[in-house]
């Protein structure tokens, strides 16, 4: 089981990072709904 937690704690931590970080490499951005929406991208 300590396995399936290291795993799931570099999944929570890429996670916040993409929620929280702004990163300046387009290809590395992710949007929400509502953004892809007013952009009629979605």
């Amino acid at each position: 089981m300590v396995k399936d937690q290291e795993i799931f704690d570099l999944i929570e931590r890429e996670h916040q990072r993409q929620l929280k970080g702004m990163e300046l490499i387009a290809s590395e951005n992710f949007v929400s709904d509502e953004v892809m929406n007013a952009m009629g991208s979605y």
